[in-house]
Order: structure tokens, then sequence, then C-alpha cells
């Protein structure tokens, strides 16, 4: 089979690693190769381990947020920084760019990493029940990183052999071929995992379930589906909720938060019994040279927006703020009723208090509010009402103006407020870095959780049986769970209510910014549609071909036979 030339090199040092239960560790051992390391029962593990770390590489990364959360219904760019040509779907999203290289590259090295270690799986000395287990993981890895790229790129280079060398000539197999291998993958991957592991983060028959359940569920919808592919990915994904021993926790905030009961930051939490598959990160630099970097992204320009009594910190949603990704008006206005669904309340800060009392306002102290994000309707005498209580106060809004753009009623605000200051996610905050201005994060980052697999299983029940009669009853444990105590009644919805624009509706409301929307939409067909109607910047130039990605650059120049792009770039 032909190769990916210059994208897998043959592997010549051994990344080793060991997974705890906080972290993927890893460490440069060289002086030995890939032949008389593997076959040890050490190597092989530390090969096993080694395909795990290309995860790093795509979750939490800038680049890969750039091709996943730019682009959609629930965010825009911010005023600062990043790839604007992605979100606005203008000349830059082209296949020069690096935003699409990077991921590509470094998903087809964890390819051919999967590749070693199947590859040379035989000739392991290692107990063959540890063996065939590990197997497992690393064949789930590599279906779950062939998913990306088919997902972003269309027909892509497939091979299922390990590449030790340079390789000039590679081939664009059609994506029918590429999701049998998927799920050739995923199937042996359910067959040899336990449903638990000792190590948290190591991959579960679970998770290779949710994970085959949703790529039957973004087959159905293409050309080449087969005609149970609804029914296989409700199935799998009702196995999961009824037999997996993941339940939903009581309370949607505690999914995210890092706090313990009394209030102080930890980590623990992010073990809840909720997340069936999540990235492991760690609080020591030293473990953890490519950090989630998410609490940069998402963080808007707080720490100008007052005249003083305000600056950066490590406490509560005042991090280091990059201001990539803004909220579209839609993505807020999508968990309304506030005073029925919590899940506005819980996801967002709105609130910045000041923290020091270098350039307060007169009248003003340290912990009075100085921003306040609201969605309320206010006049400039509301306004002025509230900065006579609260002097200095910044109040914003974000309710639409007659320009589909949330606006401030703040009259000292300076040039560019409504696309530098916005609610900003808790679920990114990352308060245990060991410095202000530290950009590698440890929190660990959810890829899978059950309250997804619900909505996995609603979706699916929605594409087999036409209608929403059965995709309710999954819809409404989530939506109850979501509600305000005593509210829980008025969260539910009937079947009529469920059709595919409010199932994903509720995914986004449950997971907006997971580094998934982009494929959620391009799924389901209805990217352009939403896009045009919920994201203001790239509404105007959104065209059909940019449902695929432009191939890179560095791909076609390097290929010896014509490697073709995708259409339109």
């Amino acid at each position: 089979m032909k190769k990916v030339k210059y994208l897998i090199i043959a592997i010549v040092v051994v990344l080793i690693s060991a997974v705890s239960c906080d972290v993927l560790e890893e460490e440069i051992i060289s002086g030995v190769t890939v032949d008389t390391h593997y076959g040890t029962p050490e190597g092989f593990e530390d090969a096993v381990n080694a395909a795990y770390a290309t995860l790093r590489s795509f979750y939490g990364q800038e680049d890969p947020c750039e091709i996943t959360v730019f682009g959609t219904d629930e965010y825009t760019h911010g005023g600062h920084g990043g790839a604007h040509a992605i979100n606005n779907y203008e000349a830059g999203l082209n296949a020069e760019s690096a935003s699409f290289w990077n991921p590509w590259q470094n998903l087809y090295i964890g390819i051919n990493t999967c590749n070693a270690v199947i590859g040379r799986a035989p000739e392991a000395d290692i107990p063959e029940d540890k063996k065939t287990v590990m197997l497992g993981e690393v064949h789930f890895l590599r279906a779950h990183y062939y998913y990306l790229l088919v997902e972003q790129f269309g027909p892509i280079h497939l091979t299922l052999e390990e590449t030790t060398g340079v390789e000039t000539e590679a081939n664009r197999t059609p994506e029918d071929q590429v999701y049998d291998a998927i799920i050739a993958d995923l199937e042996f991957a359910i067959a040899n995992l336990p449903v638990t592991q000792t190590e948290f983060g190591r991959i579960t028959k679970p998770a290779a379930q949710h994970h085959l359940a949703l790529v039957y569920l973004t087959r159905a919808y293409k050309s080449f589906a087969e005609a149970n592919d609804f029914d296989q990915a409700y199935n799998l994904a009702k196995d999961v909720i009824d037999n997996s021993g993941h339940a939903l926790l009581d309370d949607y905030q505690e999914i995210y938060n890092l706090k313990d009961a009394n209030g102080n930051l930890y980590h623990g939490n992010e073990k809840n019994n909720e997340i069936i598959w999540s990235v492991q990160f760690d609080i020591n630099p030293l473990l953890n040279p490519t950090g989630n970097e998410t609490h940069l992204y998402f963080r808007p320009w707080y720490e100008v927006y007052d005249k003083g009594g305000l600056v950066r910190g490590l406490g509560h949603g005042y991090g280091r703020p990059w201001i990539r990704f803004r909220p579209t008006p839609w993505l807020l206005e999508n968990f309304r009723p506030l005073d029925v669904d919590s899940r506005y309340y819980k996801s967002f800060q709105i609130v910045w208090y000041y923290n020091t009392t270098v350039g307060i306002p007169d009248g003003a102290s340290v912990g009075d509010t100085c921003i306040w994000i609201t969605d309320e309707e206010l006049d400039s005498t509301k306004v002025n009402a509230i900065q006579a209580r609260l002097p200095g106060v910044a109040v914003f809004t974000w309710n639409l103006n007659d320009k589909n753009e949330p606006w401030c009623l703040w009259q000292d605000a300076i040039p560019n407020n409504n696309i530098n200051i916005f609610p900003s996610p808790m679920k990114i905050d990352d308060n245990l870095r060991p410095s202000l201005n530290e950009q590698e994060g440890s929190r660990d980052f959810i890829i899978f959780r059950l309250g997804e697999t619900y909505l996995l299983a609603a979706e699916a029940l929605l594409g087999r049986d036409g209608d929403g009669s059965n995709a309710v009853a999954y819809i409404n444990v989530i939506r109850r769970r979501a509600a305000w105590d005593g509210m829980e009644t008025a969260m539910e919805v009937t079947a009529g209510d469920v059709d595919l624009d409010f199932i994903l509706d509720e995914w986004s409301r449950e997971c907006f910014g997971e580094m998934s929307r982009w494929m959620d939409l391009k799924r389901t067909g209805k990217l352009l549609e939403r896009i045009k109607a919920y994201n203001p910047d790239a509404a105007p130039n959104i065209q059909d071909f940019h449902v695929l990605r432009p191939i890179p650059a560095n791909q076609i120049t390097r290929c010896t036979n014509d490697y073709q792009q995708n259409t339109g770039y």
C-alpha cells in the first residue's frame, strides 16, 4: 500500500509514557531502535502509551480548535489574533494554512504509531491477555484519528501498515472505505477492551461503543449509508446508557467544576462518573509539555474594560485572555428561558469584580462589581441607576441590536467592545497553573461523556423513526437534569418539539465549545443553513464546498503522484 510522503517517518526514538491516574507522562528515550525495544514488555507498553500522545497535539490546542470551533453557529472570532479567515470562510481559509497542516501531520504521526504497535504486536514478549487489551486501545485510537481526518478532509490516504521510511506517493481512499476501516477498528476495540480500566484515561469498552455509535450516526447521513446505521447507533448508545456503569451527575455544573465542597481548587472532579473518555493533562509543567490551552482562547479581554481596579489574576475567571473565540448572539440566546434552564448561569461567568485598589474609581472598593454582562433590555436611565449604586461599573448587554450584534451601554467603552467582551465559559477555567501567564493548562479535556450518549441515542432515534416519538424520552432526561430546582416539568418537551434543529440546539446547550460543533453541523447537513442564520461574520461567505477543508499544500507538493485538492480550493 502507498504511504504518505514525509508525513510519517521511521520511529528511531521511542516515546516513553506511563499513564497514571492523572496524566500521560512523556520522556524521550534515545539510543534504542524500534526493532530491539518494541519486542520487550517495557517497549511495547511504551509504544502503546506513545499512541496516546497525539491526543494532546489535537485537543486543547489552537490550530485544531480553529477548525472545530470557528465558523459554526456557536462561535465567531474575537478581536485579537487567531485565524479569522477560517471563521469567516474568506480567502485565508486555504491549503497554506497551518491550522490545517498541523493537525493533519500530527494525526498521521499518531496513525503511524498505532500501525507500528499493531504490526509489531506478534513479536512483543508480553502476556496475550494484556497485549490484547492494549491492542484494543490502539485500534480505538487509530479509528479516532482517522475519523477526525475523514470528517474534515473527505477522501484521505488510508494505510493500516507502519511506514518506516520516506514514501513519495499517496492516494485518496474513498470515504466509504475509510469508514469501513474505522468501524473494523472500533469493533475490535469493543470486543477486546474491559468495561473499566485501573488507570483513568485509558480507553474502555463504553468509550469504544460511544465512538462507534457516533461513527454509525455520522455515516447514516452520507450517500454510502447502510440501512441500519441509525439503528446501530442507537443500540450502541443505549447499551452504554444502560450497562456501562456510567451515570449522569445530579448537577450539570459539577461536570466541569474543579472546586471541592469548601471552594478549594483541585483536580479530583475530573474523574467523575459521567466522563467516558478524556485526555489527561498534568499540573506539573515538567510532565505537561503540551498543555490544555483552551483557558486562553475563550476568555474575553476583561482586564482593559475599566479605568483601573481590575487586573489579570489566577482566581476564578481572571485568567489570561487571548480572545480567539467569541460566542455568537445565537449561542447565548439558545439558553433561554434563563429562569427555567440553569445551564447559562452554570456555564458562563458574567460578572468581574474589582480585585486591586490601583486605579480603582472613586467610590468603588475591591469586591464591588466592575463588569456585568446582562441579557436585560437596559436603557440609559437604568444604566445610570446601576452605575450610581456601583461606581465605575461597566454594564454590557447581549440583547441584539438592529445589526444582530450584542451591544454595549457603557458609553466610555473602548472601540470594538462587542468583539472583545462577552460571557466567559467557566468550563475552560484553569486556576492551578503555576504562573499568571502560563500557557500550558492542566485540566483534562473531556471528549465523551454520558450526557452526550443520551443525545446520540436521541438523534439516532429521530433519524430511524422520522419523528421524536422515541427520541423525546432521552432528551427529557438531559433537560430535567439541567432545570432549576422545581422547574423540571417546565423543562420537558414533547415529541412534536423534537426535530433535527432542536437536537442540535440541545447539543449546543450541553456541549458548546468542546471541539465537536463543526463536525456536528457537517454530519447533519446543517452547516451552511445554520451558519447563514446564526453566524453574521461567516454568513456572507460560506459556500457549498466549505463542507470539506482544503488538503494541506505540503501534502500535495511533496507527492510525486497527483494528490488532488478538494473542490473549491
